[in-house]
Parts: C-alpha cells; structure tokens; sequence
C-alpha cells in the first residue's frame, strides 16, 4: 500500500467524530457475513464516513473476558473493530498490512494514555492477520508497556466469512 493511501486513510479516520465513527454498543449484532461479501480486486477502496456510519454491528466470532468492551462493524468488504480499553500502542504483529489502519484518539489532558483503539482492514479469503493492542499492566513500572488485547482475523479459502478472535 502506498504511502500517501496510508495517509489518507488515518487522516480520514481522524475526520471522523468519535460519536459518528462508533455507533452505540447496545446494537444488534449480525454474523459477519450477515450478506455476502464483496471481494474487491486490487487495491480496495476504504469506506466513506457516511457508509461506516451505515455499517452493520457485526458478531466477533470467539471473544475472551478483556474483550468484553469490544465492537465490529462491516462496511462492504471491510471490518472496523473498536475497543473501550486503555491503549498505549496499537500494532499489525502478522499479516499484510494491505489497506490496514490503527488508531487511538489523543488522551485526555492528566492521563497518561488513550481510552480506546481501533483497527480497520479489509477482508478477503486466504487472509490472515494478527493485531495487538498495547497497554499499561499490573506491573507496569517504566517505559514498557504489557501486551494487552489480541485480535486475529483468519478467512480460510472456501469459507463464507473471516474468523474473529479477540483475547
């Protein structure tokens, strides 16, 4: 993915009010592959505001205790997922980084990190991906930062629809 595609898609997750960018977490959530999905050839096109605002709330497939303030949504051929939880880094550890955007908004002033993160990639069969989401531990006692959240994202050919874990 190019640079300048990168740019634009995190400056376009940046124009997005927090309210509008995450509907609330009180919405049905469908299957992910509620209807089917769209595989788009090359490069795919990140969603538009106005389609994530649209987006269906959808299941994340097996879920551990940590993800329980957890959330996806699919736009077309691509998923959103956002956590309520104290994040100090958000990182792709495996996988193409193709159309992949990590986000986490400014802390508020006197705190020492972001109270969220987000990650938004495209999905299509054969994919496999591995995010974590970083944050202070009970240890936490310097500059290192404990693992936190783990999100995997696997589409075995053949299927109907990627696999979400979340620990």
């Amino acid at each position: 993915m190019s640079r300048a595609r990168t740019l634009a898609a995190l400056t376009f997750l940046l124009l997005l009010p927090a309210a509008k960018a995450d509907p609330p977490g009180n919405e049905e959530e469908k299957p992910i592959d509620f209807e089917p999905i769209p595989i788009e050839e090359g490069t795919p096109k990140p969603p538009t505001p106005a389609e994530w605002q649209n987006a269906t709330r959808v299941r994340i497939t097996r879920k551990g205790p940590r993800a329980e303030h957890c959330r996806a949504w699919r736009a077309r051929g691509w998923l959103k997922v956002h956590c309520d939880a104290q994040t100090t880094a958000a990182s792709l550890v495996g996988g193409t980084n193709r159309g992949v955007a990590l986000w986490m908004p400014e802390p508020k002033e006197g705190v020492p990190a972001p109270q969220a993160g987000q990650v938004m990639f495209p999905i299509k069969p054969g994919d496999r991906r591995i995010f974590e989401l970083f944050s202070f531990g009970e240890t936490y006692g310097g500059s290192m930062v404990s693992p936190g959240l783990i999100l995997q994202e696997h589409w075995i050919e053949g299927e109907p629809a990627p696999i979400l874990v979340l620990r």
